[in-house]
């Protein structure tokens, strides 16, 4: 198992630059528990725990460097990101 990834979530999502975001000012606190403690419908509905976000920082992902590395070039933005009601 490797270690968890270090980019930031808005690296990862690729958001926005313009946009405000709770979790570019609180980088230590992981998106979803931001999410979490504003009730955000994107933590009840459990989507956090899907999110590439939250898969590549796990403290224990089972994902290898190279394969992170992958992911990230081969993604497309998530739909929700652009929903930001942040």
């Amino acid at each position: 198992m490797s270690g968890k990834c270090d980019w930031s979530c808005w690296e990862i999502m690729n958001c926005d630059e313009s946009k405000k975001c709770p979790a570019k000012t609180r980088p230590e606190t992981p998106c979803w528990e931001i999410a979490k403690e504003r009730s955000d419908y994107r933590y009840s509905l459990q989507v956090c725990v899907d999110c590439i976000v939250h898969i590549l920082k796990r403290e224990n992902t089972v994902l290898s460097k190279n394969e992170m590395q992958s992911i990230m070039v081969n993604k497309v933005n998530c739909y929700l990101q652009k929903e930001n009601v942040w």
